[in-house]
């Protein structure tokens, strides 16, 4: 009987080591956290392009935020042992050891909505806004096609800003300065500047109206108390600004000409500031005014939905039934949307799930999505997500919270 109990010792002593050693859970956790962006990424990125899609349908769109994230881990541990006996020979014992592990990783939603939601999607884009876009490294011309509808007079369809219209928009002249701007910044005739300048917001006010609380409200609005040289406070905020200058040598350039013609800027300026129209000197019935500034008319993100929703192609059979509406010409011919959308976004159709798609989605019995060969798509629909959460920031969620397994 000696021989055996300490083949069952042995056994045990294996079994705890093992289970022991066995670190499942937090190594488990470790590479399961990039599964579990990738299904946030995932789910965020479908979520835009359903929803640019349901816009082309005139479909109700309806926003989601991932609002949790959480799992369950269990771990069983099972040992079986058996063993002979045998009379005047050796003692034998055989250990079984059994580890099962599984995970239950779920993602909750939230509906995105409220007042303070629905006043951030309709409200137009500012140009400190648009600036920080272009400063984080965007190129300028994707920024202001996407961004815009009208840039110191030169409109950027901007009947595009809600459901596809029916007749074609005004954008050719808009176009041509997008393009020449790429093409001179290429070249380095013209370049964009930034800068961060502090304005005061508020007449000067005594200190002793100003107390703790009013700081503290005043710092999570992104504004703060400066006193000023009569020793009172004032609102103080920190606005950037984004300036247009042209380089010397592009005088000798006929596209840089061109560009100041299209935006009827003054020739003996080299620097121009963006402005919002409603601040700048813009007159929209002087057609022949000189100008000093670059009046920008932004877009409303819901605005920038609607323009990028025009980039969905339509499946055949549904232009025939009239479920979606077409834009025409002068000529009542169909006008193509890729005439102003070119080099910038488009979404294709399939009955089928596509093979090789950065993102798809499904709708109306058919396939939407975006080839991941498309790099200009890609990007620009990268910029959307990054504009949406800019502009959409931290809103009030309404219930209910739907709560769905990953990968179930």
């Amino acid at each position: 009987m000696k021989g055996y109990s300490a083949a069952i010792t042995v056994g045990a002593a294996t079994l705890w080591l093992g289970l022991a050693g066995c670190q499942i859970g937090p190594r488990a956790m470790i590479v399961a956290s990039s599964h579990y962006s990738d299904a946030v990424r995932i789910a965020e990125s479908e979520q835009i392009l359903v929803n640019l899609v349901r816009l082309r349908y005139r479909d109700v769109p309806v926003f989601l935020a991932v609002s949790n994230i959480s799992t369950q881990f269990e771990f069983e541990g099972q040992a079986d042992i058996s063993g002979d006996i045998v009379s005047g020979g050796p003692d034998g014992a055989t250990l079984g050891v059994g580890v099962r592990y599984s995970e239950r990783p779920t993602i909750s939603f939230s509906i995105m909505g409220g007042e303070g939601f629905q006043q951030r999607m309709l409200q137009p884009l500012q140009t400190p806004a648009i600036a920080l876009l272009a400063e984080s490294g965007w190129r300028e011309d994707r920024v202001l096609r996407l961004t815009t509808e009208e840039v110191n007079g030169l409109k950027n369809a901007p009947q595009a800003s809600g459901p596809t219209p029916m007749r074609k928009p005004k954008f050719e002249s808009f176009e041509e300065a997008a393009k020449l701007i790429r093409s001179l910044s290429r070249q380095r005739l013209i370049d964009f500047e930034f800068e961060i300048r502090r304005e005061q917001l508020s007449a000067s006010l005594p200190t002793s109206q100003v107390d703790g609380e009013d700081t503290v409200n005043a710092v999570k609005a992104g504004i703060e108390f400066e006193a000023t040289p009569s020793g009172a406070l004032a609102l103080i905020a920190e606005k950037r600004r984004l300036f247009l200058r042209f380089a010397p040598k592009s005088d000798a350039s006929p596209e840089a000409v061109r560009l100041r013609k299209l935006l009827r800027l003054d020739p003996s300026q080299r620097r121009f500031g963006f402005v919002d129209a409603e601040d700048s000197e813009l007159d929209a019935f002087e057609p022949d005014q000189v100008l000093h500034e670059m009046a920008i008319d932004a877009r409303s993100l819901i605005g920038v939905l609607y323009y990028l929703s025009n980039g969905v192609q339509l499946p055949q059979e549904h232009v025939d039934a009239g479920v979606v509406n077409l834009t025409t010409d002068a000529t009542d011919e169909p006008f193509d949307w890729q005439e102003v959308l070119a080099g910038l976004f488009t979404v294709k159709t399939s009955k089928k799930r596509p093979e090789r798609a950065a993102v798809a989605v499904r709708h109306r019995g058919h396939w939407f999505y975006i080839p991941d060969d498309d790099a200009d798509s890609k990007a620009t629909f990268l910029l959307l997500h990054d504009l949406f959460s800019l502009q959409a920031g931290d809103v009030e969620e309404v219930k209910p919270v739907l709560t769905l397994p990953v990968g179930g």
